[in-house]
């Protein structure tokens, strides 16, 4: 009796996570700038001046031994689960991109650790390549993570010289290699010019985002790994823990993680994750209205560095049938980790944005121009010169445009029925701009850039 009371108690009770051997600190070492091909794969430099902005991209292996882990107990839809280590001692070596102030005098003490997406065979840094103009002018450091087994596999493929030793077994590992990252950059100054961080946030976009997720509410309430999470572009699923194939089919964050969540969503987002839309004390909730899951400001960025590195399609833009996205995106997502970067120093939450507007979570309500109603609202999409919707279509690299949206010049006469003359058009965008402004949507640096870009505009 008393054994079969033990037996329900494990059954019933949430299984604590006991401490492998990740506790051991990881190891931390340069990779010279020579090495291999001379650059990081996927990094910046050569493709944005960064010393022109007072920035350093240095790179850095990191190995160690991981854990891994397995579900206990059922996961229910509130985020709130269990697990158990399922293996210790497991050895690898994996990459860290750092982009730092040169001077350490200028490092705000923030640091962004990316969990790099893999959804094309390797690393893309999606939040750099949109919040990076943010991250650089404040003053932040940034760290780009190789954390799964495809982006591993890729470095080495792209250059063995340099990522001789990069390893990954399988993805099972990624959340303690993320787990670990995070330690390396609290216990190595040398990694911030001799600086330690104050904040530490995770971030990751699309596939990486449903790996957050499950991080978030799996994993950082027994690791403690970071200070707040931007959870971008997401679906309702999460995914696995393990090796397995498929995870949670709708997950939403936990409530009592303890630190704050951001969920930043894109219009093709959101017909995907209506289901999970959350604003809680602890979890912030805005989908975009106009947006696309990837869009053309980080296509660019993209295309350059994969032509440096010849990654994906043997170096050639992506191309679609129709021209990508071009909102504003990245105003949000700049204006999102300010508004994250202060929760998480114990400050104030970000504003509550309405979500789009949709017919039973799965039409988006669209105006006269076909752009979506509701959400969060830059100037760009108040004061139209576009429609812009969520997906595209065709393409040189299988199943890139349909995630990258498409931009729709309204037409002459419409324009001119909008805007009688130029100096009607800035007045309304003006307008526009210092509403999201004033809602916290628009950070000022971004308000003076779009102003001045509808005034140099050709509009009508």
């Amino acid at each position: 009796m008393r054994r079969l009371l033990c037996l329900l108690l494990a059954v019933l009770l949430p299984a604590v996570v006991v401490p492998g051997t990740a506790e051991a600190a990881p190891t931390v070492t340069a990779v010279p700038a020579d090495a291999g091909k001379g650059w990081p794969v996927s990094g910046a430099e050569g493709v944005l001046d960064l010393a022109a902005r007072g920035y350093v991209e240095e790179e850095y292996l990191l190995s160690g031994q991981a854990d891994t882990y397995a579900q206990a107990g059922l996961w229910t839809d509130d985020g709130r689960w269990a697990t158990r280590v399922a293996s210790t001692g497991n050895p690898y070596t994996t990459r860290m991109v750092v982009v730092r102030p040169r001077d350490p005098a200028r490092f705000t003490g923030t640091v962004v650790v990316e969990w790099l997406n893999v959804s094309f065979g390797v690393d893309i840094p999606v939040d750099f390549s949109q919040s990076y103009e943010h991250f650089l002018r404040e003053g932040h450091a940034y760290v780009g993570v190789t954390t799964q087994k495809a982006g591993a596999d890729k470095l080495k493929s792209l250059d063995p010289a340099r990522y001789s030793t990069v390893d990954l077994s399988g993805d099972a590992l990624s959340y303690d290699v993320f787990s670990q990252a995070a330690q390396a950059v609290r216990a190595n100054p040398a990694l911030l010019g001799g600086r330690t961080p104050s904040v530490v946030l995770g971030t990751g976009h699309s596939q990486s985002a449903l790996r957050l997720t499950t991080y978030a509410n799996a994993i950082q309430p027994v690791r403690h790994a970071y200070d707040g999470f931007m959870i971008h572009g997401r679906a309702a699923l999460a995914a696995p823990i393990g090796d397995g194939v498929l995870g949670p089919l709708s997950a939403r964050v936990r409530t009592d993680l303890g630190v704050p969540v951001f969920v930043l969503q894109s219009e093709t987002d959101v017909v995907a994750s209506a289901s999970v839309r959350q604003d809680t004390a602890l979890v912030r909730t805005w989908e975009v209205a106009g947006t696309a899951h990837a869009d053309r400001y980080g296509l660019d960025l993209y295309d350059a560095a994969n032509a440096r590195d010849r990654s994906i399609n043997d170096g050639a833009p992506t191309t679609c049938d129709k021209p990508v996205n071009s909102m504003t995106f990245r105003y949000a997502e700049n204006a999102a980790f300010a508004h994250l970067d202060r929760w998480a120093r114990g400050g104030a939450a970000p504003p509550v944005a309405p979500p789009i507007s949709m017919l039973l979570n799965l039409i988006i309500v669209r105006d006269a121009d076909q752009n979506a109603r509701g959400g969060v609202r830059l100037p760009d999409l108040d004061m139209p010169v576009a429609a812009y919707a969520p997906n595209n279509s065709g393409g040189n690299v299988p199943g890139a445009c349909l995630l990258l949206g498409t931009t729709t010049p309204l037409s002459p006469e419409r324009i001119r029925r909008l805007y009688p003359d130029h100096a009607a058009y800035v007045a309304a965008f003006t307008a526009a701009a210092d509403r999201a402004l004033r809602a916290g949507y628009l950070l000022r640096p971004d308000r003076d850039e779009a102003v001045a870009r509808a005034a140099a505009a050709p509009v009508p």
